[in-house]
């Protein structure tokens, strides 16, 4: 009988732990968004995230190369990204078609001082299919690459205290940073995109909800948007026409405050639409998934086991890495703008 008690005991202790645990490793952007949010606190998040960013300044939407904040109060963003992207248009006997999947996350430090990025990227621009994965790094005046493209690998080093001259050690150093600002600059285009559409006051008017999550150590202000916001965040003049051609809109973002400083935290976007238009001859489709959440990183830790043992520029041709990045980004790129 004895133990059957402790080993209920047992269980129901080792139940409330894990309870425990759970409550206090909840991620700030977890948890149910059931409760509305009242106007003063959905607008207190908002502006938050507004004042932060700096919406109404462009430059801020990329990330600086220099010292200052990008976002007010960071040193750095931590992200996560997925996207999942595909378009295709025929018209008599023509047909096109392009897909995309991304998934990325890392750190990357505003200063450049440090970052750690790593991502999956599949597709296919019409024939041509695209099969990368990048690793880019930055520590201690070290740049590292870890990437294939295709059937070609990279894994290289270069120092980023190297002589001007050194053109190997620029053309490492120069794409790796390139590739994680793009990256990490994602989340912060899209969410800053989101802020700067449409002034806070002509919301409701739009239609937009607001739940809020107040568990744990942050405000957590879940906005859910309608087409209609959609359409005036894609600039179209005519609204209605616009949403004709939609066969679906959901987008949501979770902006983060700290509780105790209402300092903006962090925020998390959610999009996934479709398009399409069809006329007597011809037809067109493009649909989009994308995830993506942001916050504050003031280190970099992803960095990869066994980077000290990748090869040194210097022991490889400006010829071949130029070839690889030209090939790796002109694929990319036609990947991306779509």
């Amino acid at each position: 009988m004895k133990k059957k008690v402790m080993a209920t005991l047992c269980i129901a202790l080792i139940a409330v732990m894990c309870v425990s645990l759970f409550a206090c490793n909840q991620g700030m952007f977890d948890g149910s968004f059931k409760k509305e949010a009242t106007s003063e606190e959905a607008k207190a998040a908002w502006d938050s995230a507004c004042e932060a960013m700096g919406v109404s300044n462009a430059e801020t939407m990329a990330l600086a190369s220099d010292e200052d904040e990008v976002i007010k109060g960071w040193k750095g963003i931590a992200f996560e990204l997925s996207m999942e992207n595909s378009a295709a248009a025929s018209a008599d006997d023509s047909k096109a078609k392009t897909t995309l999947n991304l998934t990325a996350s890392g750190s990357v430090l505003f200063d450049m001082s440090g970052f750690g990025v790593s991502a999956g990227i599949n597709g296919s621009v019409q024939d041509k299919a695209v099969d990368a994965k990048i690793g880019a790094y930055m520590e201690n005046n070290v740049y590292y690459a870890d990437m294939s493209f295709n059937d070609a690998v990279l894994q290289a080093q270069a120092d980023a205290n190297g002589s001007v001259l050194d053109v190997a050690n620029e053309l490492l150093g120069g794409m790796v940073s390139s590739l994680s600002q793009s990256l990490a600059s994602v989340g912060m285009t899209y969410t800053a995109s989101i802020l700067s559409a449409v002034p806070y006051e002509e919301l409701a008017d739009l239609g937009v909800k607001a739940y809020i999550n107040t568990s744990g150590d942050y405000n957590r202000v879940k906005f859910e948007f309608p087409a209609e916001f959609f359409a005036r965040m894609q600039g179209a003049s005519d609204t209605e026409a616009y949403l004709e051609t939609m066969a679906n809109a959901s987008i949501s973002l979770i902006v983060a405050t700290e509780k105790e400083t209402n300092m903006f935290s962090g925020a998390k976007l959610d999009m996934d639409y479709a398009f399409k238009a069809d006329t007597n001859n011809a037809n067109a489709g493009a649909s989009s998934k994308l995830s993506v959440s942001m916050s504050n990183a003031t280190e970099v830790t992803n960095y990869p086991k066994g980077k000290e043992d990748f090869k040194s520029v210097k022991d490889m041709t400006i010829n071949d890495l130029q070839t690889f990045f030209e090939n790796m980004m002109d694929s990319l790129e036609a990947l991306m703008q779509f």
